[in-house]
């Protein structure tokens, strides 16, 4: 890609515990940028270990790097917040400290960015560890409606900086789907998001190092939260999606009767899916095999 002789100052956001082997490989990755005029904010959320030393080696030689810090940890939301609150960009992302971006992660998204849409989001590059998949789903324009039966954008947007703070960033008072809640209030805000079919953000799957998902007490209690909080914007079908989306947290037993009830247009490949997985495994093992 080439880019244009003058773009403004993107502000990327990268909260960290705990991790700094991790944090390193993204923050390298942000460095290496085809787009160069970006902020870092690193926001250590009160880590017990050297991310304090590996963040000073980085200043010593960057000053495009803001170092923020937690004396306790107070979570990823607190500590996205953080830095959403002090960002100088005109637009803004977020990285986890354990994934990294492909070099024109940046610049592809500033291309894609309309500020008719809510955000831009790209696709996944799942990195297992042996194999990368490319997890290109519902990319095009992402409509309240349907956003509200799941999370289609992923666990990153780009967009506004002011944008973020216009809705008050992060919800921390979730313990889990802080991101999905996020994006839904930017679109109820905003209008639709976009979510282009570009792979460059890369998601490290080999470690599973205090992954939330490895934690479903957690997860069911935030989509009890996310089920209150957006209850009025909700239908019928987005509350049966969501409970679609619990059964499988809970691994609860889902029979014919329930997917029947349950399934709609807006969940079917979800419930599909769920139901093949609990009921017929060997079906669904023979279908994966000839899917083309």
């Amino acid at each position: 890609m080439n880019q244009p002789a003058q773009m403004p100052l993107i502000s990327v956001y990268i909260p960290t515990h705990n991790r700094s082997g991790l944090l390193r490989r993204a923050v390298d990755s942000v460095l290496g940028q085809s787009h160069k005029d970006v902020e870092i904010i690193i926001v250590d959320d009160g880590s017990s270990d050297d991310t304090v030393s590996t963040v000073q080696s980085y200043l010593q030689e960057y000053d495009n790097i803001v170092f923020l810090r937690h004396d306790k940890p107070k979570g990823a939301c607190a500590a996205r917040n953080y830095a959403i609150s002090v960002a100088k960009g005109k637009y803004i992302t977020g990285l986890d400290d354990d994934d990294e971006f492909k070099p024109d992660h940046l610049l592809g998204l500033y291309n894609a960015f309309d500020e008719n849409y809510a955000f831009v989001a790209a696709c996944l590059l799942e990195d297992t560890g042996t194999s990368q998949i490319e997890r290109s789903l519902d990319c095009g324009v992402i409509e309240l409606s349907s956003l509200l039966h799941y999370n289609k954008v992923g666990n990153q947007v780009f967009t506004l900086t002011s944008r973020m703070r216009d809705i008050g960033g992060f919800d921390e008072a979730f313990p889990a789907f802080q991101d999905y809640d996020t994006w839904v209030r930017l679109v109820a805000r905003f209008g639709p998001g976009i979510k282009v079919s570009q792979a460059t953000y890369v998601w490290h799957t080999s470690h599973e190092q205090d992954r939330i998902s490895n934690f479903p007490t957690k997860r069911l209690a935030a989509l009890r939260l996310f089920t209150e909080k957006h209850n009025d914007m909700m239908s019928q079908g987005h509350k049966n999606s969501l409970e679609v989306m619990r059964i499988r947290m809970a691994s609860e037993a889902f029979s014919l009767s329930s997917y029947l009830k349950l399934v709609n247009k807006g969940n079917w490949k979800a419930a599909t899916a769920l139901y093949l997985n609990m009921n017929l495994k060997v079906v669904k093992s023979l279908i994966d095999r000839f899917r083309f």
